[in-house]
């Protein structure tokens, strides 16, 4: 009487899943496996299905690691002593911070109001103001959540149906332009994830680096989201164009001119990524100088962080991060990672060419998130494939960003956190989603392939 129908059915399918999925990898000669297979499997669908909050689904799956003999406590919780939940928290604080100060709504409504005077300007416009947001909002969730808000707003002051062609694109537009500049910057959760999995193989990890690498795929994925967009819906979308920019010239009008606050919450979040980007120079990681720095808004020097904003930081998804972690952590002392390299190389060796390798890279990391989560499949694979690609002779860096953006790619929202919140604003249509989602996955690996032939060959690594 305590339980739902609908509740139990969930967590009886829950269970199913998790069952099959174990059985169907279960190893007679390695029980730890088989269990680590059900354990994990449970928790992704438990995920997938919301059975319980976020923070104790990704508790419940660390404690079940040590509590069935599966990991030690220091090995399951030691995603808490890497840099990785204290950058993606002082992250949530910058967002926090902007969404208070109203900064981030300013840039994108400038954007919008200075350029988006047509669907193609339009889209055009929401991704340059995702390059400028996502440059001092290092947190795709953050930037996502804001891009969300503004795009829904607009859907409702035009009084767009839900579902329709029309709101559809809006979001969407609003997605890509929160989502698709988020390649080119650290940190990013799942690129600083991969990085730091296989920092001690050499692999630097740069701001600036980081940038000039990702930047060709970036704009060229850019500039087919603008395509597919433009094909999809720019004839029904035009039809309300000059209420959208009514709209924001309203919205960018209320704000008046940029207040103190904002200016010193923009030149918080410079300092912060100048720490980030000039690591050469001072010598600090830079992502413990990144954090320092942001941590400054709480002392007099800026006065801008207070405690009531730290309250509003989403602790619940550093705990999904952390929990993702130790899902590919474990993995690793379990010799999951071998087994799939073994798996992988076999592929990898067919092909001799630098974009060959990087596309099958691109598809491993569109099968590893159906199965796992994009942080969970950053830190169970980025070391094998950094392993595959040095026993080929091969650059480490192209295989992982390959593969990164595949962790990207999704049709359904579940696989990503960020559609989840596109997808949550019940403006767009599943079958629209999939169709877009499709075409532009199709189109990724396009620039993938065109990026290794060329752009990666022209760099130096």
């Amino acid at each position: 009487m305590f339980i739902s129908n609908k509740s139990l059915r969930n967590w009886l399918l829950v269970a199913g899943i998790a069952g099959a999925g174990a059985f169907a990898l279960h190893n007679p000669e390695n029980p730890r496996l088989t269990l680590y297979w059900f354990e994990t499997i449970f928790a992704i669908a438990a995920f997938a299905f919301e059975l319980m909050p976020m923070f104790a689904t990704a508790v419940l799956l660390m404690t079940a690691y040590v509590v069935t003999g599966i990991s030690s406590p220091d090995l399951a919780f030691v995603g808490w002593t890497t840099p990785i939940p204290w950058v993606c928290m002082c992250g949530m604080l910058i967002g926090v911070l902007m969404e208070r100060t109203r900064l981030s709504n300013r840039i994108a409504l400038l954007a919008i109001t200075r350029i988006g005077t047509t669907p193609v300007r339009l889209y055009i416009a929401m991704i340059i103001a995702g390059y400028v947001i996502g440059a001092i909002i290092p947190d795709v969730i953050t930037v996502t959540i804001l891009f969300m808000t503004i795009a829904s707003g607009m859907c409702a002051s035009m009084k767009l149906e839900k579902g329709s062609v029309a709101s559809t694109t809006l979001i969407m537009a609003a997605f890509f332009g929160a989502t698709v500049p988020a390649t080119n910057y650290l940190p990013n959760n799942v690129g600083i994830v991969g990085l730091l999995m296989v920092k001690e193989m050499g692999v630097p990890i740069e701001w600036l680096g980081f940038f000039v690498e990702n930047v060709a795929f970036s704009l060229l994925v850019a500039a087919a989201c603008v395509g597919i967009l433009h094909v999809f819906g720019s004839r029904e979308l035009g039809r309300y164009m000059q209420q959208c920019l009514s709209h924001a010239h309203d919205e960018l009008h209320k704000m008046g001119r940029m207040s103190r606050e904002e200016s010193k919450t923009l030149l918080l979040t410079a300092l912060a990524l100048a720490a980030f980007a000039t690591e050469r120079l001072h010598g600090v990681p830079g992502y413990y100088a990144f954090v320092g720095v942001v941590l400054l808004g709480f002392t007099p020097l800026f006065s801008l962080l207070k405690k009531e904003d730290v309250e509003k930081v989403q602790f619940s998804i550093l705990f999904f991060i952390v929990g993702c972690m130790a899902i590919g952590i474990v993995a690793g002392s379990l010799g999951i990672p071998a087994l799939m390299a073994a798996e992988i190389v076999p592929y990898l060796k067919t092909v001799d060419s630098l974009s060959a390798t990087s596309l099958l890279a691109y598809l491993t990391g569109i099968l590893a998130n159906f199965a796992l989560t994009p942080v969970a499949a950053a830190t169970s694979l980025s070391i094998p494939l950094a392993e595959i690609a040095t026993s080929l002779g091969l650059e480490i860096k192209p295989l992982l960003y390959s593969f990164f953006y595949g962790l990207d790619q999704f049709l359904f929202p579940y696989e990503l956190a960020a559609a989840l919140i596109m997808f949550a604003t019940g403006y767009v249509r599943m079958r629209y989603l999939v169709a877009i989602m499709a075409v532009r996955m199709i189109c990724a690996a396009a620039a993938v392939w065109v990026v290794g032939a060329t752009y990666w060959q022209w760099i130096s690594f």
